[in-house]
Parts: C-alpha cells; sequence; structure tokens
C-alpha cells in the first residue's frame, strides 16, 4: 500500500475485522511504520495482542520497542448533531510526526466508525474530506472499518466511492474494489455509449465476474423501484429471491449456464424483489461479456415484459405451505426450513420435520407451546434480537447470523440461519422465510483445523530445521525463515518459485529429488553449493512425498539440517586424535634427543593444521635472541636454506614472527601478500608465503619460544591455534620432562656419591659422639664431685669468717674485720656457684625433689625481698612492691619458687644501677598467679633473648664481663617454673630494662605432693 493511501474495510463477524487488521499491520510493522490499532467495544488491548500472536505477528516485541500501539478508546462516532471533534485529526498528525523523528518510515492507523443519526452520514462525509487532506498531506496509510449489515446500499458505494481501495469478501474470498477502476461500470470498459442506454424505455443491468452490479440504468431504476445508488456494488443474488416458479426453470440455473458456457441466454421469468418486499418478474436476454483473454468478464441483462405480485398475508401463508411439499427433501437434509411470523419472540408458522435432530417436533411451535425465542440460548438472544431489528429498521431484506440453539435435552448447538424478510403490501415487517443449519460438528472440525494449523505453524516457523514445501513439479511454494538462514538467502521471494527439477546440479541432491518426486523418501547429506545463494554448506537434507488420501501426488516437504558444527566438531575430533596419537608417541621418545623431538613436533604441527611448511624457535635466556630450531624438511627441498643451519635473530629487530613472544598471544595473517607493517621479509631462498600462523610457547609466565606454520589452502582459524597450541604444550612438557630426567640422574649420581661421603662422616660423628658423651659424663660426675668436695670446707670457711667477723674468737682491727668480710662475701658467691652446680648436677640425674603444699605467693615473695634488702639498700634501688593480699593460695614447693624470685631479684639488683628502680608484683590473670620483676637496668639485645634460658649461657660472655655468674641461674628458673607447669619468658629492650614474667596455674590436681624430677 503506497503512503498518502486510504482504504476502507466492510466486515460481517468481529473475526474477519481482526484478521484483515492483523495482516494490515503486519505489513506495516515488516516495513519500519510505526502502527496504530484503536481498539473499542468487545475488543480489548489484551484481546488484540493476543490475536497478534496467534495470527503469528510478534506483537510483544514490536509493542516493547513502540513500533505497536494499541490505543484503547471509543469508537470514532460520529453523530447527526453536535460539534465535530478535531481531536482525532491533530492525533494523527502529531502521532505522525512523532512517528518519522524516531526513525520510522512512515505511519498505519487501523481505526473503527460508527455512525448515527439522520443528518450523521454527511457530517461523516465531511469528517472524511478533512482526514483525507492529513492523510495524504502526511502520507499516512489509514484503514477505517465498517460493518458491511450497519450500512445502506448508498452508504456502502460511498464508502467504496470516497476511499482509494475497499476491502470486502465476496464468494469466500477477500477482494479489494478500487475506487477508480473496480467499481467503474463494466458496460463503460466495454464501450457501450452510456448516454443511449440511460435512456431506452427498457431496463439494463450489469454484473461483473464476482456478480455484483456495475451498471443500472434508468429503466431499471423505474422498474424495480431500487436507485442506482441503492443497488451498484451489490451482489445481484441480493434481490433474487429463493423460489421458483413450479414447472419453471430457476433463473439461476440460467444464470449460470450463460456464465459457463458464455452462450446468451433467453429467460422468461427474473424474479426481483422491491424495496416494499413486492416481487416483479420480467423476461428478457441475458448476454455474457468476455475479457480481452476470451474468459468470462460478467454479464449484460436486459427486460422485457414486467409483471408484479402483490402479496398479502394469506397469499405468504400459501405460498409457504407449498413447502411442505418437498418434506421428503428435508426429512434426509441437515437443513430446517422455517417460517417465522415477524412478531415479538417469532411465533413459527411453519417448520420443517427435521427438526427433531434438535429434539423437537413441529407441533411444538406450530400450536403455539413453543415460541422460537424459547430455544435460542440466552447469551445469543440479544444479538438475534438486535440483527432481526436492524434488518427490518435498516430497510434490508437479507441476513445470515451464527448463533445458538438449545435443544430439548439442554444441549447447546450451534447453528447458521440464513433468512429473508418479506414484507406486506404496507411495506411492513411480516415474515421471516429462511432455513437453520446444525454448524456444530463443522465448527468444532473448523476449530480443530484451526488449532493444529495454528500449532503447524508454530512449529513450522520456530522449527530449528529448514522446512519447505514444493508442488509435484518440484516447485518450491513456501518456507520457514531457518531454511533461508541456512542456504543464505534474506528474501523469500528468491525462493519461492524456484526450481529444484531445472536449476540443482549437484547429482547426489537431484538423486534425492528425483526420488521424492517418485513418491519415494529422498537423502542428502554432505557438502551442498546452494544454488540460489551460492554458498557451500554442510546439510543433511530428507524429502518425503506428500499424497493425498484419494492417491494424488501433491508434491512434497523437504527439511535441511545444518550440519556445518557437527562436521567442524568431527574435524576437530579427528585432529584431537591424530594429536593425542602424535603426544602418545612423543612420551615413548625418551631416548630421543632435544633436537629428533623438536623436528617430529615441528612436522606433526604441520599435517595437524593441513599446511606446507612449519618452524620452531626458541628463546634464550635473556628473551634477546630467537633462534630458529628446527625446518620444515619439505621447506628444505624447494628453498636454498641450509638444513642445519641455525639462524639467530634480534627480537627487536625481527618483524611478524617476532610478534607472538611481544604481544604474547597467537598471530594469524591469511594475506600474506597484503601490507602488514610488522613484516621484515624472511630469509634469502625461503619459500614464498601465502598465509602464516604462530603461536607463542608459555612455561611458567613467560614465553620461551614460537612454533609457525605457512601456506594452509584455507584460511587458519581458532581451531587450527587450539591444536597447534596443545602440541606445544604436549612438546615442552615432554621437553621439561625429559630435561628433568637428565638432571634427576645427574643429581642422583651426584647424591650418591654424596651419600656415601655423609655415610663416612656419619661413621666418624658417632664416634666423636660417643666419645663426647663419655666426656659429657665424666665432666657431669667430676661437677657432682667437686660440688660435694667443696661443699664440706666451704661450710668450715664461712663458719668460722663468721666468728672472726663477729668477734667471738677475739677482738680484730679494722684491716683485719675488712678482709675477713673479703672471705665472707666470697666464700657466700663460692656457696651459691656450688648450690647452682649440685642442682645442675640433681636434675640431670634426675633427682631433683619437689615438696608441694599450699603456698601464699606474698612468702614467696616477701621472703627474697627481706633476704636481699641490704644489697637494694646499698645500691639505692627503689623497691615497688605490689601484690593483692586477697591472692589465692597456688600449690608449689615454696622453697623452691622463692629460689626463683631470688635468682630473678638479685640479676634485677645486679644489672640496675646506682638508684635505679626495681618493681615486684602478682596478680591474677584468666586461671593463673602473674608475677613479674622488671628493672630499669642495662636490658637485654633483642638477639640474645632466644638463648637466655639455656645453662651456662651468658649475655656478656667476654674475657673481661663487667658481671659474674655461672650462666645457670635463669636455667635453674626456667627448671622450676616448667616442673610446676608454669611459663617463664622476659620482654626487654637494650638500655631501658627488663621484664620477667611467670605464670602458675591455680589448681593443678596433677602435681602430686612429692615429685622427684
Amino acid at each position: 500500500m503506497p503512503q498518502g493511501s486510504y482504504f476502507s474495510l466492510l466486515y460481517e463477524t468481529t473475526e474477519e475485522f481482526m484478521y484483515v487488521v492483523a495482516a494490515f499491520l503486519d505489513a506495516g510493522l515488516r516495513g519500519n511504520e510505526r502502527c496504530i490499532w484503536a481498539v473499542s467495544g468487545q475488543i480489548t488491548s489484551e484481546s488484540a495482542e493476543k490475536f497478534l500472536k496467534d495470527v503469528g505477528v510478534d506483537a510483544e516485541s514490536y509493542l516493547e520497542s513502540g513500533q505497536l500501539i494499541i490505543m484503547p478508546c471509543a469508537e470514532c462516532y460520529i453523530a447527526s448533531e453536535g460539534p465535530m471533534s478535531e481531536r482525532t485529526l491533530k492525533r494523527w498528525e502529531d502521532t505522525y510526526d512523532s512517528a518519522i523523528s524516531e526513525g520510522y518510515s512512515g505511519l498505519r492507523i487501523a481505526d473503527k466508525f460508527t455512525i448515527v443519526g439522520e443528518n450523521a452520514w454527511n457530517r461523516f462525509v465531511e469528517f472524511e474530506k478533512k482526514g483525507m487532506g492529513i492523510i495524504r498531506r502526511k502520507g499516512i496509510i489509514g484503514l477505517f472499518v465498517f460493518l458491511l449489515e450497519a450500512r445502506t446500499r448508498s452508504e456502502i458505494l460511498g464508502i467504496i466511492g470516497m476511499h482509494d481501495g475497499t476491502i470486502i469478501k465476496q464468494d469466500g474470498q477477500w477482494t479489494l474494489l478500487q475506487s477508480s477502476s473496480t467499481c467503474k461500470p463494466l458496460i463503460q470498459e466495454r464501450h457501450f455509449p452510456e448516454n443511449i442506454l440511460e435512456n431506452i424505455w427498457t431496463g439494463v443491468w450489469a454484473v461483473d465476474r464476482y456478480d455484483r452490479i456495475v451498471y443500472f440504468n434508468k429503466g431499471m431504476e423505474s422498474i424495480s423501484g431500487f436507485s442506482k445508488e441503492e443497488v451498484i456494488g451489490q451482489n445481484l443474488m441480493k434481490f433474487i429471491p429463493q423460489e421458483s416458479i413450479e414447472g419453471e426453470m430457476c433463473f439461476i440455473d440460467l444464470f449460470r449456464a450463460a456464465k459457463e458456457n458464455l452462450l446468451s441466454k433467453t429467460y422468461d421469468v427474473f424474479p426481483f424483489i422491491k424495496p416494499g418486499g413486492q416481487s416483479i418478474y420480467h423476461s428478457g436476454v441475458l448476454l455474457p461479456l468476455t475479457d480481452e483473454d476470451g474468459s468470462y468478464g460478467g454479464m449484460l441483462g436486459t427486460i422485457g415484459k414486467v409483471f408484479e405480485r402483490k402479496i398479502s398475508h394469506k397469499t405468504l401463508r400459501d405460498k409457504f405451505r407449498s413447502i411442505e411439499k418437498l418434506e421428503d427433501i428435508y426429512k434426509n437434509s441437515p437443513v430446517v426450513a422455517v417460517l417465522w411470523c415477524a412478531k415479538k419472540e417469532w411465533p413459527i408458522e411453519f417448520i420443517s420435520e427435521n427438526i427433531s435432530q434438535f429434539g423437537y417436533v413441529p407441533e411444538d411451535f406450530t400450536s403455539g407451546r413453543l415460541v422460537y425465542a424459547d430455544i435460542i440460548h440466552p447469551d445469543d438472544l440479544e444479538l438475534v434480537q438486535t440483527s432481526t431489528k436492524q434488518l427490518e429498521i435498516e430497510d434490508k431484506f437479507y441476513y445470515s447470523k451464527d448463533y445458538r440453539l438449545l435443544t430439548r435435552s439442554g444441549e447447546t448447538r450451534w447453528v447458521t440461519e440464513r433468512s429473508y424478510l418479506i414484507r406486506d403490501e404496507n411495506g411492513e415487517p411480516a415474515y421471516y422465510q429462511g432455513i437453520i443449519i446444525d454448524t456444530t460438528d463443522r465448527r468444532k472440525a473448523e476449530e480443530a483445523v484451526l488449532e493444529a494449523e495454528k500449532k503447524y505453524r508454530l512449529i513450522f516457523e520456530n522449527s530449528p530445521l529448514g522446512i519447505f514445501h514444493f508442488d509435484d513439479k518440484g516447485i518450491v511454494s513456501h518456507c520457514n525463515e531457518k531454511f533461508l538462514q541456512i542456504i543464505g538467502v534474506k528474501d523469500k521471494k528468491a525462493v519461492i518459485g524456484f526450481n529444484m527439477v531445472t536449476h540443482i546440479k549437484d547429482k547426489v541432491m537431484r538423486k534425492a529429488i528425483s526420488d521424492v518426486l517418485s513418491r519415494k523418501a529422498g537423502h542428502f547429506e554432505g557438502k551442498y553449493h546452494a544454488a540460489i545463494s551460492g554458498e557451500d554448506i554442510f546439510i543433511k537434507a530428507d524429502y518425503s512425498p506428500n499424497i493425498a488420501d484419494d492417491g494424488t501426488f501433491l508434491g512434497g516437504i523437504g527439511i535441511f539440517e545444518d550440519i556445518s558444527a557437527r562436521k567442524k566438531a568431527e574435524e576437530a575430533l579427528l585432529l584431537d586424535e591424530s594429536r593425542l596419537e602424535t603426544l602418545l608417541k612423543l612420551t615413548r621418545m625418551t631416548n630421543n634427543t632435544f633436537k629428533e623431538i623438536a623436528d617430529f613436533v615441528q612436522e606433526e604441527a604441520v599435517k595437524l593444521t593441513q599446511s606446507k611448511m612449519g618452524y620452531l624457535a626458541f628463546l634464550n635466556e635473556k628473551g634477546t635472541v630467537l633462534s630458529i630450531y628446527s625446518w620444515s624438511r619439505n621447506v628444505m627441498k624447494e628453498c636454498n636454506v641450509e638444513e642445519e643451519k641455525k639462524f639467530d635473530y634480534l627480537l627487536k629487530s625481527t618483524g611478524l614472527w617476532g610478534e607472538p613472544v611481544r604481544q604474547e598471544r597467537p598471530i594469524i595473517v591469511n594475506d600474506y601478500g597484503a601490507y602488514n607493517e610488522l613484516k621484515r621479509g624472511y630469509p634469502k631462498g625461503h619459500v614464498k608465503m601465502k598465509r602464516y600462523m604462530s603461536v607463542p610457547i608459555i612455561e611458567g609466565g613467560r614465553v620461551v619460544g614460537v612454533a609457525g606454520v605457512g601456506n594452509k589452502k584455507d584460511p587458519y582459524d581458532q581451531a587450527d591455534i587450539r591444536q597447534l597450541t596443545l602440541l606445544m604444550e604436549g612438546m615442552w612438557q615432554m621437553m621439561e620432562q625429559k630435561r628433568a630426567e637428565d638432571t634427576l640422574r645427574k643429581f642422583a649420581s651426584e647424591l650418591a656419591q654424596v651419600n656415601r661421603e655423609l655415610s663416612k662422616a656419619n661413621t666418624e660423628l658417632s664416634k666423636v659422639n660417643e666419645d663426647l658423651k663419655s666426656l659429657d659424663l665424666m665432666k657431669d660426675e667430676f661437677l657432682s664431685n667437686v660440688s660435694h668436695e667443696f661443699k664440706t670446707p666451704l661450710t668450715s670457711i664461712q663458719g668460722y669468717s663468721q666468728l672472726i667477723s663477729d668477734g667471738t674468737l677475739g677482738p680484730v682491727n679494722g684491716q683485719q674485720k675488712k678482709a675477713v668480710d673479703t672471705v665472707i662475701r666470697n666464700s657466700e658467691r663460692l656457696r651459691k656457684l656450688v648450690d647452682s652446680l649440685l642442682y645442675l648436677s640433681r636434675a640431670q640425674a634426675g633427682k631433683l625433689s619437689y615438696t608441694f603444699d599450699e603456698v601464699k605467693v606474698s612468702d614467696i615473695i616477701d621472703n627474697p625481698i627481706q633476704d636481699l634488702a641490704l644489697q637494694i639498700k646499698k645500691k639505692n634501688i627503689s623497691l615497688n612492691r605490689d601484690v593483692a593480699e586477697d591472692l589465692p593460695l597456688i600449690k608449689g614447693d615454696g622453697d623452691k619458687l622463692s629460689d626463683v624470685i631470688m635468682n630473678l631479684m638479685d640479676n634485677a639488683i645486679k644489672f640496675t644501677p646506682q638508684g635505679g628502680k626495681i618493681n615486684i608484683g602478682a596478680e591474677i590473670k584468666d586461671d593463673s598467679i602473674h608475677i613479674y620483676v622488671s628493672d630499669s637496668g642495662i636490658g637485654i639485645p633483642e638477639d640474645k633473648i632466644p638463648n637466655l634460658f639455656e645453662r651456662f649461657y651468658q649475655v656478656d660472655s667476654s674475657i673481661k664481663r663487667r658481671y659474674g655468674g655461672t650462666g645457670l641461674g635463669l636455667y635453674i628458673c626456667k627448671k622450676i617454673v616448667e616442673d610446676h607447669e608454669g611459663k617463664i619468658w622476659v620482654e626487654s629492650r637494650e638500655g631501658e630494662g627488663s621484664t620477667f614474667h611467670i605464670l602458675l596455674p591455680l589448681e593443678n590436681s596433677s602435681i602430686s605432693t612429692q615429685v622427684s624430677t
């Protein structure tokens, strides 16, 4: 439909209306036009969208994008009074401008009109003129819908005349009447002098090939009582009553005979119903008209003798009683003949006996027990009432309606009623003469067919396979979108009408087509050169013959499946198998050299990628030089490059061959002759390159080499990259494994030598160790013996020295006392040393014993403080004691724990300068007693702390050390604390002092009263 066109639709049922509108909108949507459907009445937005989906329109996508607008609104209602609204016309203009600005190619509008009132038609014509101006000016395409039976004959002719075209259903087929051609009187096309025919005394009429009246002269207007405007465009059969004069040949039979034989016929009786219901009967001539091809083009009729019959009520009843003569026919027919009175609820004057198919007998109605309204389904009663009222009011005489009847048993049955309105001598409605046909089974069948057709269409259009139909000559008649996609065609026009027999050249495909045209199944599988698109595709094609129930060969169905992906997968599988075989062979090359392995893999890479040549190159350790390690043997035959010559290339100056290293990804060049700024040429005498592909060999995230191939017949693709990459990974793993095995063998040999040397050294070390153990034991025994030997005389020395110092043995002068005090002080140091050695000796001998009892924490702290009070005072040290009085008792050896505190305080005094500070305290921490001793002394270097609690360890172990001691004190403290299941540690910073921490458990049932360690 060209833009700026204005079309009308005359419909009888809502379903017809919706089908045409759907086709109208679908065409616009496919043409990138914005489409508007103004829905009203029984048609909602939801039902319209569903209907569009059911007929194959992707309404949801179009609605979402805004290309399709389903607009719920009142019908365009034009009445006889009141101002004309300009809003509708303004909305057309605004919507068109918006559609163009959004990139659509135009605008389509589908709208429905209702015209009611005495002067409404004239107002509608005025409205149409304004609308036509906007449509022409903007280039809009409009489709405006009218209910056929709601319009008079003259209005229908007016609708046809004022639009560019009118869509109407004739003989079950939709027809487009062009106002400028189709509805032009056929007489004029035949060049009859219209003025002569108009003014002759007799009546002249003409119909086109579809039996539509296209000419009606003044003589016919006078004879029939109808004006030309009332009959032009109407079907001739609407003016002929369904009756015949007994003994005479039916006019319709004569008309059909003249049409089929193209011979003129003389008729004696042509019944024609006048507007008032009277019938006129005339005789005349039927003259068939032919077109340029000699085919039937219409019929010209003339009227001779005319006579008219008035019909009274009695005459009508008598005439229709004659129908009883046809009862034998009706009894064997599904058609029920009925004569209704044109009164409320339609009493029945006559009804044929085969009303029994609905469970009734004629007497049910003719007796007055039932009226026709009693058996109409309640939901359809208003529809029938409205239809008959319109028929009576609008001066119509025929109608056909589908509605439901109720059988005597209450079952619902669908019927079609076709009736004529017969008026009395005064022109008032008198009777309805007609038939009713049970269409229930037909409707069910039609619904089943429609449902099956809908499902088939859904399957057909959405199938993942390409499907097409062809006739008995092998000519394609229909196909789905997938078929177009498979053969590489975009437009169905290129496929529809394609003759497979004459245009397909592939012998195997022709054989499959020949088979199906011979009523056998046909099959093809493989590479096929599509005759329409010229593309080479891998397909699987199956053909099935289509044979009718009567055995007639109708054609067939073809199903195409694109197997390109399957073929590629099969080829990839074969390549994978070949690569795995290659890797298997690689695993068996354990005794081969690296060069032999590289040459083998390089040749296999050429085979796997279907190339003509290949090479392997490796990077040096610095990643600056790329060395060609292996070349294809066939290249060596075709070029002048020496087979064993090693080619070294600086990476920074290497062209295309160095790109896999620089970019760390595969490189493909399928047109080597084309310009590429990365190319730097290739070695002198090298084979000419057409295609090239290379992949980096990567190990541990670093590129270690490059594998390249070239001159494949077809372009390189990702599948080639995959095969070459996996093969190189396998090769490199094999090389790394071989290198590792060689290294392992060398290492194993060296390790064996080391093991032999270690074994020898171990033997010697064992001997030395035994000697050391013996010496250590001798040392421990010596220390134990010496300690005991020292203990006895030392006690005597200390005792007599103290007696001399006290003056018990006589007076001493100051110099003598000073000497004696020196002896006492050094003997005390010696005693401590002997005690430490004895403790160490007992601990190593496992003879150290503890006496565990409940101990007050304050006692084990206060006793050492009292013993060291003189030393603290002598160095003017500030002592801070922080011990809570309510600390719980702990289980332990009080003397041993006092020795620990004594040792820690002694060290604090020793390493704290004159006037320093010492803090000692105890507190509960979790389930333990936390005791700490801190000082402001010299501190301990961080690197010395880990060894601080080892025996004989001293922070200052130099010969000139300032502080004395054996290095056993902290070792003994740690031993005592751990035997109490506690912990001891130190925190210290050099120059800032140290803090020693002790954690002792509050409860420990595992410690017995007497313990020896």
